[in-house]
């Protein structure tokens, strides 16, 4: 299989390690309604799960929820009749059913960031001692210009040069006025604790975690000091990626702490990325209640995971009636027969398989499936073949997290 790695901006080949395949990818932080946008990140890396175990290997998919941050705790005041951590559980359980309306399958672990502090605080002692960290009135902070690679990902990634990356760490929460940091570029691992805000005993005092250090802390405990993947949006390049680089390999000495990076572009909204707080958003639920799951996964996979898009209505209604013909396509008899290499439905299978492993091409795969389904409902495929290329659809299908005709109460009307 070739991935882009965002890392190196190139096409390599993944070879996993013993058979397994270690891939954490960033998840949310639940202090309101899961988006579109969402949905592309973790439906692109339940297609890449499908795949991989489809060859044999052995993955293990962790998820983190950032639900102890600042958005979860403003929401929660702006909201003023429900807690910080109520808040958090009930977004964290809508998210859940959303993902599992649209098929979409859960990691293997789902984990909390305020169930890993006792392990945040290993990693952060660990960079006090290593030199890499300092306190300063019970707030602790990574120095940047310890780690002589800082920010190389985001230099890949083409942000240049000192000020352009504290330009982009100011947009993303970043105090550069701080007077307790030695450089205005230095990131937050443990926050003392403010008057009416929650927080937690550490050995530093009272406080909360900063935002980076979850993610070192989740993916060390649950897959070592090195992993084969880790995916994200591609928003999370700079700062959030890059500092989880810096702190994790300062921890545990070994490098890469990732072997493959790869980022999922935006959707966008009116030229504009959809995010929570602009309030730009096409939520999943609301789009079940007009279309199937399966036609929001279509949509979704009709773009290249790597790029940016722009939702509109009329690529929703071609998506619904594609996966309308694709689920008729799949209905009657099945022959677990394999086709016949030159068959039509001998081509497709290849052929939908080369798509997904030339950089999980999803847009061709569903292009060589809906050419399947069109060409059984327009006669192209003798009768005689029809119930090998329905199994074959039925395939395809499962690939990109299609149900067909399977019931699911949460999956959507039917059309």
């Amino acid at each position: 299989m070739q991935l882009f790695n965002s890392f190196s901006q190139q096409i390599e080949t993944f070879v996993a390690r013993d058979d397994e395949v270690k891939l954490y990818v960033c998840g949310i932080t639940p202090y309101d309604t899961a988006h579109l946008g969402h949905a592309f990140v973790f439906a692109t890396f339940d297609i890449l799960v499908r795949y991989l175990r489809s060859q044999g290997l052995r993955v293990v998919y962790v998820e983190n929820v950032t639900d102890i941050d600042d958005p979860l705790f403003e929401r929660a005041r702006e909201l003023g009749d429900i807690s910080w951590d109520q808040l958090g559980r009930q977004e964290t359980e809508s998210f859940v059913r959303e993902m599992h309306a649209i098929n979409v399958v859960m990691p293997d672990h789902f984990v909390r960031a305020s169930e890993q502090l006792p392990t945040m605080f290993s990693l952060i002692e660990r960079l006090l001692q290593s030199g890499n960290a300092y306190l300063n009135d019970g707030w602790m902070y990574f120095d940047v210009r310890s780690d002589a690679q800082f920010a190389q990902l985001a230099f890949a990634s083409g942000l240049m040069g000192y000020d352009q990356l504290l330009e982009s760490a100011n947009l993303n929460g970043n105090d550069p006025h701080d007077p307790r940091k030695r450089d205005p570029l230095d990131f937050l691992l443990w926050r003392g604790a403010g008057a009416g805000e929650p927080a937690w005993p550490s050995p530093w005092g009272p406080g909360r975690p900063g935002w980076h250090i979850e993610c070192s802390a989740t993916a060390t405990r649950f897959l070592g000091p090195q992993i084969d993947i880790h995916g994200g949006g591609a928003d999370l390049i700079f700062p959030h990626h890059s500092c989880e680089i810096a702190q994790t390999e300062s921890a545990t000495g070994v490098r890469p702490c990732v072997r493959y990076w790869m980022h999922v572009g935006l959707v966008k909204l009116g030229g504009t990325k959809m995010s929570k707080s602009l309030g730009n958003l096409i939520v999943v639920h609301k789009l079940l209640k007009a279309y199937t799951a399966d036609a929001i996964r279509l949509l979704l996979a009709g773009h290249h995971y790597r790029q940016a898009w722009e939702f509109a209505i009329a690529d929703m209604e071609h998506a619904q009636r594609l996966a309308d013909q694709i689920a008729e396509a799949a209905r009657g008899d099945v022959s677990l027969e394999t086709p016949s290499i030159d068959s039509l439905t001998g081509w497709t299978e290849q052929a939908f398989l080369n798509a997904l492993e030339s950089d999980l091409d999803t847009p061709r795969a569903v292009r060589v499936l809906g050419n399947l389904a069109q060409a059984c409902l327009s006669g192209l495929v003798p009768d005689h073949e029809l119930p090998v290329a329905r199994q074959h659809i039925r395939s395809m299908a499962e690939f990109l997290g299609l149900r067909l005709d399977k019931a699911s109460e949460e999956q959507g009307p039917t059309r």
